[in-house]
């Protein structure tokens, strides 16, 4: 993306988050692959944000993220990251999706789906990440991540 195209999607996400500062008290998602876009959209500028309260009804309790050198971080440890958020790391984070643009991609199977990155403009479709949503009480929770170093060539 851009970086100005990247702005206004954070900025419209920023709104989606504000408007949901608690995920359990929200509107019904809808069960669609739109919905898991936007949970993970939030996700990032809620992360980003400090938004503690929107991380931690998002992620289920048994979730796990696997770093690109195999190391595991738990619910916990990226609720203890997302406290310390900071303007100069959320542009740090915005300089590296302009430079690493990536496409996404969802797939559901019954309630739960399957959110992909790939490297923008990759005809090989190398998986950057993955986060593995379930829809449980009318909402999408991460329950996994996987990261991988694929880069673009």
């Amino acid at each position: 993306m851009k970086p100005t195209l990247f702005a206004a999607v954070l900025a419209a996400v920023s709104i989606f988050s504000a408007t949901q500062s608690s995920h359990a008290q929200a509107a019904e998602e809808p069960h669609t692959a739109g919905a898991v876009i936007a949970a993970d959209k939030a996700w990032s500028v809620a992360e980003e944000t400090g938004d503690v309260a929107f991380v931690e009804a998002l992620l289920l309790p048994e979730y796990r993220s696997i770093s690109p050198d195999g190391s595991v971080h738990d619910r916990a440890a990226i609720v203890a990251s997302t406290r310390k958020a900071t303007p100069e790391r959320a542009a740090m984070i915005e300089k590296y999706m302009a430079e690493h643009p990536f496409d996404m991609t969802v797939a559901i199977s019954g309630d739960t789906a399957v959110l992909t990155f790939t490297v923008k403009g990759d005809d090989k479709k190398r998986v950057r990440s993955c986060d593995i949503f379930v829809y449980r009480e009318n909402h999408w929770h991460a329950l996994y991540s996987q990261h991988t170093n694929a880069e673009s060539a």
